[in-house]
Formats: C-alpha cells, sequence, structure tokens
C-alpha cells in the first residue's frame, strides 16, 4: 500500500499522478477510512490494536474490490477519478470482471500497489508500519508554512459547512478542529487569523516529529519537488522499487512540472493558492510575509516564524526577505 500523506493543501495532487506512473500502481483513491483510525488512535479514542487491526483489514479490503472494479470514481472531473489516472481504460474493464477466490491468487503474482491519500494519517505512522510491514509505503508530502496560509484560511472559514467531513469536536456550542486537543482554550479566544497560524504551526511540529521518529518513511518537500521533479521521480522509483511504466512526459505537462518558481502550478481545488503575478519568488514570498505580519498578533507571528525558520532549516529552502534571509 502506497500512502501518500500530509497535511491540508501541501499538494499531494501534483504527486500522486506521477506516482501512478510507475508499473503496477493503481488509479489514487482518496479515503477517510485510514485517517480517521489514525486520527482517532492519536486522540486516545482507539487503542493501538484496533487501530493496527483496521489499517491491515482495510488495506487488504481495498486491493481487493479495487481489482474487482468496486472502487471505480467515475466523476469526470475529479482529481482522483479514472480519467485522471494513466491507463484508465483497465478500470472500466475490471467492472466486467469476476469475482472470487481465484482473483487473490492473481492478486498475489501481479503486486498491485494501492495508492491511498489521506490527511495526517503519519500521526499513527508507527501502528500504520506495524499493521502493514514491509507492504507500507508512506510518502509525507510537506509544504512551506507560508505558503498554506491562504488554503488554511479558506479551509476553516468552511469548517462549519455541513459537508465538511474533517473529524472535529464541539466545545462550547464551537465546531473546532481535532487537532486543537489540547489547547482549545486558547483556540477558541484567538482572532480567525491567529488560528490559521497557530494550527499550521502545531501541525508541521506533529509531523516532522512523527517522520523524525519514522526514518523509513519518505518525506518529500513540495518546492523542491515541483522545481526539482525529475530527481523526485527517481527518489520515488528508489523508494517504490517500481519502474516507470506510463509516459511521464504527458503527465509533468499536465501538471506543469518542472516549475519555474514554487508558487506556479495548477490549481487542483478552489482553495488551492498559486501566484498569478508575474514576479520574482522572493517578491512573492515577502508579499506574503509582510501579509501574514499585518493580519495576526506579535504572538501567534513570532510563533508562526518559528515554524518557518525550522522548516527552512531542514528542507534548505531560503529567499531574501529585504536583503536578509528570513
Amino acid at each position: 500500500m502506497i500512502l501518500v500523506d500530509g497535511s491540508w493543501g501541501t499538494g499531494k495532487s501534483a504527486i500522486t499522478p506521477v506516482i501512478s506512473a510507475f508499473a503496477g500502481v493503481e488509479k489514487k483513491r482518496i479515503d477517510p477510512i485510514i485517517e480517521y483510525t489514525a486520527i482517532l488512535n492519536w486522540l486516545g479514542k482507539l487503542d493501538d490494536d484496533a487501530a493496527q487491526t483496521l489499517f491491515a483489514n482495510y488495506a487488504d479490503y481495498f486491493t481487493y474490490h479495487n481489482h474487482i472494479g468496486r472502487e471505480v470514481n467515475l466523476r469526470w472531473t475529479d482529481d482522483s477519478g479514472f480519467r485522471n489516472s494513466p491507463g484508465a481504460s483497465r478500470y472500466i474493464s475490471r467492472l466486467f470482471r469476476r469475482d472470487g477466490d481465484h482473483l487473490v491468487s492473481a492478486i498475489e503474482s501481479e503486486r498491485p500497489a494501492t495508492l491511498l491519500v489521506s490527511d495526517f494519517a503519519v500521526v499513527a505512522g508507527m501502528h500504520l508500519k506495524v499493521a502493514l510491514g514491509n507492504r507500507l509505503k508512506l510518502i509525507e508530502v510537506v509544504r512551506h508554512p507560508l505558503y498554506l496560509v491562504n488554503y488554511w484560511d479558506h479551509y476553516l472559514r468552511d469548517f462549519d459547512r455541513s459537508r465538511e467531513f474533517t473529524l472535529a469536536t464541539e466545545i462550547d456550542g464551537h465546531r473546532v478542529p481535532w487537532i486543537v486537543a489540547g489547547w482549545s482554550d486558547e483556540y477558541l479566544k484567538a482572532t480567525h487569523f491567529d488560528r490559521v497560524l497557530l494550527l499550521i504551526a502545531r501541525a508541521q511540529g506533529l509531523i516532522l516529529t512523527k517522520v523524525t521518529e519514522a526514518s523509513e518513511f519518505l518525506v518529500v518537500p513540495f518546492e523542491h519537488y515541483v522545481t526539482e521533479t525529475d530527481v523526485w521521480i527517481d527518489r520515488l522509483g528508489a523508494f517504490l522499487g517500481r519502474e516507470l511504466h506510463y509516459r511521464i512526459g504527458r503527465v509533468k505537462r499536465r501538471h506543469r512540472l518542472p516549475r519555474m518558481n514554487v508558487s506556479a502550478g495548477r490549481k487542483s481545488n478552489r482553495r488551492s493558492w498559486i501566484s498569478t503575478v508575474q514576479k520574482a519568488e522572493n517578491e512573492i514570498y515577502q508579499d506574503l510575509f509582510m501579509s501574514v505580519r499585518s493580519q495576526s498578533s506579535k504572538r501567534c507571528f513570532d510563533e508562526f516564524c518559528r515554524t518557518i525558520s525550522e522548516y527552512e532549516s531542514r528542507f534548505t529552502f531560503h529567499v531574501s526577505i529585504d536583503g536578509d534571509s528570513e
């Protein structure tokens, strides 16, 4: 099972089409079961044994049902729809495939790679590893905190809508994201924009802690991936142990890879942020930085800046602000 994970808005949709081009990799599915199980375990609502059992059973369940065509997304415009995956015709032919025990042997011999996309599943990464062993290939996509602000700002504005299915809890009549467990009073007292910065800062801290604990997971910094795509395609192939099967050029062109700068690209949904101005990357960075500073309190801005510094130090991403490195 290939699990492409990350926080909200990290750019997973720019990576999964490339992964689907490797031999034996199935089309992606955006599925909440792995995410919900991981988060409930992290919150202490689901014990370790139960989480590991669900991970193992669901991986087998999804692999089998996908192989007989029960998991085909026919929506034409969906990023996870069959039309947007290499080799789309094979998923239609499976609709007419006879099911049964004989397919189990076929699955074992063909070694299809289930490709799932999740948010924050890495919080239970070690339990996933225990449950799936060497079957698991977890790829954690991370992104510079400054480039997440616009996405998370819109995301929180939509959080109370009825079709938002992210796990949440209700505190004093307010629906809040699961990640604020332990600091909900601080969250509720903060302004909307300060909430955005605090969530990004603390989510990144949690994710980086978890990937540090599990060195066998592949961490993909979005900024490096979109500007050095061919280098990362080679790394992905080595990590997955698979060779490219479909024409990668078409996939790269469709998703505008590689890119001259990190803030240009292709929107995957209405919250996605890309730069529409003709500016150098350091100018775009400076505009974002100044915008964030002007809308936030000093305390939250300082915490957010420490998160930026940690990210830039760890993933060697630096641009110049007024002649200085931030």
